[in-house]
């Protein structure tokens, strides 16, 4: 199976360390996770929007990347 991985941070979120917000450290966790399954991640599939709000969809290019991609 071939996934695809997409991480978001928001600069407005609080209460969460900047660690655990970070969209490198979604992205090794949803690769890892993905490897457990035996699933592949093409990197052509790894979408991000780092700084945007999640209450934002018209601006996320990450997010509608994912959502406008197609499978081979």
């Amino acid at each position: 199976m071939i996934a695809a991985i997409y991480a978001r941070k928001s600069t407005e979120q609080n209460g969460v360390a900047d660690e655990q917000k970070s969209v490198a450290r979604q992205i090794e966790h949803a690769r890892a996770y993905a490897i457990a399954k035996g699933w592949t991640v093409d990197d052509a599939h790894v979408y991000v929007d780092d700084g945007i709000s999640g209450a934002e969809f018209a601006n996320r290019p990450g997010f509608l990347g994912l959502m406008n991609a197609r499978t081979r």
